[in-house]
C-alpha cells in the first residue's frame, strides 16, 4: 500500500509520533473536523507523519486522502490547475500505489476518468484550458472547488494534505492570480465534507499565511506543531538499527542528531557502514560517523546541508551579503548582535537589519534577545567547516580527523546549545507530556516528590511588540511559568529576581528556571526562599528520561 508515495523502507523506520497521529485523527476524522496547519523545522518528519497517517487509514471507506506536494505544482496557473486536479484523480483511482504521471498531463487526464458523471463535470474546465487565453481566475476557482466536487461524487470525506504549501505564493507572479489566497479562501468556505491540512518547511512564510491578520487565511487553521524526537523516540529508532544499543551511546546519537529523525537515520546508516568494516560501536566511532556524514562529500547530511544552503540563498535577495553573514555567525564562538555584524562586515546597521530579516524569512536564522542564531545546529556546524574548505574523507580513521574531533565537542556543543529556541521548544514539549506523574523532587531542586500537572495549553508569552517575555506558560489548575537559559555561565540571584519581576503580575503558581550551567549558591538560596524550582542540564535530561519511560 502506498509504496510509490511512501517507500517501504520509510514505512519500516517510521517511529513514535503516536501523540501527533492521535491529534490528526481527532481533528481530521472527528465529528467536528478542523483544518490543520502542521508546523515544524525542515526534515523534522512532517511529510512522513502525513504519509503514515494516510497509510493507517487507507482502508477506511469513509475517507479519501489526497496528498499533494505543492513544490511540484508551482508553475503557470494552467499547469497548476491540471496537476492539482490530476493529483485528486490519482488518489481516487491510483490510491498512491501506481505512477501518477498519466494524471498530470492534460492530453491524458480525461482518459484516466472512467466515471461518466465525473468526466462530464470536468468538461467545462477542460474546454477553458484549451482556449488560447484561458480565464486564469476561473480556472483556479474551479480547481479549488474540485475537492468538494470529489467529496460529493465519492460520498467520502476528502482529507486534503498540501505539503510545502508556501509554494502557492509563486502564483502571485501572474497578474490574474495575485489574489490566490483569497480565491482559495472562498473555495474553502464553500467546500462541503473537505478537511484541509497544510504544512511547509519555511516556517516564517507559513506563519505569515496563517497567522498574520492581513492574510485571507488568518485564523482558518488549528496549529499543530511537530517537535524533535524525545529521547525515548530516538532510542526506539536506534534499536531498529542497533538492537543492543547502550543507553549512553544512544544518548550521544540523540545529541548529535538534535532529535531530528532524518539526521539520526543518516548517522545510524553511517555507523552500519563502519560496522561492515569490522569496527565496534564506541563513543569515538559515533563522533567519527557524525564528522564523516556531515563533512565528507559522500555523506547524505553533507548533501542535504549543501542543498539547503544553496536553495535557501537562491530564493533570497542579496546572495553575497547573506552568505557573509551566515559564514560570520557560524565562525564566531558566541551568537552575534546586529551591531556586531555591522561592525565586522563594515556595513550600516540598516543594511544588516534588512539582510538579517531576509535570512529569518527563508528560515536559516532566528533572533533571540537581539542575537542571531541558526535554526539548525548541524547546518551551522557544516557552514563553519565546509564553507572554509574543510572536508573529511569518506571513511576517516581517527588520525584523519584528529584536528576536527579535538574541537568537535566544543564546536558542535556550542552550535547545538546556543540554539535557545530548540531548548525552549524541548521544555515546552516536555510540559505537554505532563499528566499528573510523580517525579523525584531533586529534578526541580526540591525535597520529596513533585507532581507534574496536566496543562490545558503550553505556549510562550510575548509582549505587544512580539518579543518573547516568558519562554513557557503552562495554563491549567496549577499554572507554571518557565525561563530557559542555555549559556555557559551559572545563573545568579539577579537573573532569578528579574524572572520574579516579569511574573509578579501573572496568575502563576509555580516558577521553574532551567539553566545549562546550573546556579550559584546565592541563587539557590534565593530560589529556596521564594519557591522557584531549579533544573540544570542533567536534571532536564533526567526529566526527559522519566517522561520517556
Amino acid at each position: 500500500m502506498l509504496d510509490y508515495i511512501y517507500r517501504p523502507e520509510d514505512q519500516t523506520i517510521f517511529t513514535g509520533r503516536e501523540t501527533e497521529l492521535s491529534q490528526l485523527e481527532r481533528h481530521l476524522l472527528g465529528k467536528r473536523p478542523a483544518d490543520l496547519h502542521l508546523s515544524g523545522l525542515r526534515r523534522i518528519g512532517k511529510s512522513m507523519l502525513i504519509k503514515e497517517f494516510i497509510l493507517r487509514h487507507s482502508a477506511d471507506p469513509g475517507v479519501l486522502p489526497v496528498y499533494i506536494n505543492m513544490e511540484e505544482l508551482s508553475e503557470a496557473p494552467e499547469d497548476f490547475v491540471v496537476k492539482f486536479i490530476g493529483w485528486h484523480l490519482y488518489w481516487l483511482y491510483g490510491k498512491g500505489e501506481t505512477l501518477p504521471l498519466p494524471y498530470l498531463h492534460l492530453p491524458s487526464l480525461i482518459f484516466q476518468v472512467p466515471d461518466q458523471l465525473l468526466r462530464d463535470a470536468l468538461q467545462p474546465l477542460l474546454h477553458e484550458l484549451e482556449r488560447s487565453r484561458p480565464d486564469r481566475q476561473r480556472l483556479l476557482q474551479e480547481a479549488f472547488a474540485f475537492p468538494s466536487l470529489l467529496a460529493q461524487f465519492s460520498g467520502r470525506r476528502v482529507l486534503l494534505f498540501l505539503d510545502e504549501f508556501q509554494e502557492i505564493a509563486s502564483l502571485t507572479n501572474f497578474s490574474q492570480a495575485k489574489n490566490i489566497l483569497s480565491l482559495l479562501r472562498g473555495a474553502k468556505d464553500r467546500a462541503a465534507n473537505v478537511v484541509w491540512c497544510i504544512c511547509g518547511s519555511i516556517i516564517s512564510e507559513m506563519e505569515a499565511i496563517t497567522r498574520e491578520s492581513q492574510s485571507p487565511l488568518f485564523g482558518q487553521f488549528t496549529h499543530l506543531p511537530l517537535y524533535p524526537y524525545t529521547r525515548g523516540e530516538s532510542n526506539a529508532l536506534i534499536r531498529k538499527f542497533i538492537p543492543q544499543s547502550d543507553n549512553r551511546l544512544a544518548g550521544l546519537l540523540h545529541h548529535f542528531s538534535a532529535g531530528n529523525p532524518f539526521y539520526l537515520v543518516q548517522l545510524l546508516r553511517r555507523l552500519n557502514l563502519f560496522a561492515g568494516r569490522g569496527e565496534s560501536l564506541t563513543e569515538n566511532l559515533i563522533k567519527r560517523a557524525f564528522v564523516a556524514e556531515t563533512l565528507s562529500p559522500g555523506g547524505l547530511i553533507h548533501a542535504y546541508c549543501t542543498y539547503l544552503y544553496n536553495i535557501s540563498l537562491q530564493r533570497a535577495k542579496g546572495y553575497g551579503v547573506l552568505r557573509s553573514i551566515l559564514d560570520l555567525i557560524a565562525a564566531n564562538d558566541d551568537p552575534m548582535t546586529q551591531s556586531e555584524l555591522a561592525r565586522r562586515l563594515r556595513m550600516t546597521q540598516g543594511a544588516v537589519r534588512t539582510n538579517l530579516k531576509e535570512l529569518e524569512r527563508i528560515g536559516l536564522l532566528h533572533e533571540r534577545d537581539r542575537r542571531y542564531f541558526y535554526t539548525d545546529a548541524i547546518l551551522r556546524y557544516w557552514v563553519a567547516y565546509v564553507q572554509h574548505g574543510i572536508e573529511a574523507p569518506e571513511f576517516p580513521g581517527e588520525r584523519d580527523l584528529m584536528a576536527v574531533m579535538n574541537e568537535l565537542d566544543r564546536k558542535y556543543q556550542q552550535a547545538a546549545t546556543e540554539l535557545g529556541r530548540s531548548r525552549e521548544e524541548q521544555v515546552r514539549s516536555l510540559m505537554r507530556q505532563f499528566t499528573g506523574q510523580l517525579v523525584d523532587g531533586t529534578i526541580f531542586g526540591c525535597a520529596g516528590e513533585v507532581v507534574l500537572p496536566c496543562f490545558n495549553e503550553v505556549k510562550t508569552y510575548a509582549r505587544p511588540d512580539g518579543r518573547i517575555e516568558i519562554d513557557a506558560i503552562g495554563e491549567g489548575k496549577i499554572p507554571w511559568a518557565v525561563e530557559v537559559k542555555w549559556k555557559g555561565k551559572a545563573i545568579g540571584r539577579k537573573e532569578l529576581e528579574a524572572f520574579m519581576c516579569k511574573t509578579k503580575d501573572m496568575s502563576v503558581i509555580k516558577l521553574w528556571y532551567v539553566a545549562k550551567a546550573g546556579f550559584t549558591a546565592e541563587a539557590k538560596t534565593y530560589a529556596g526562599a521564594n519557591g522557584i524550582m531549579l533544573s540544570g542540564e542533567d536534571e532536564l535530561q533526567r526529566l526527559t528520561c522519566e517522561l520517556a519511560g
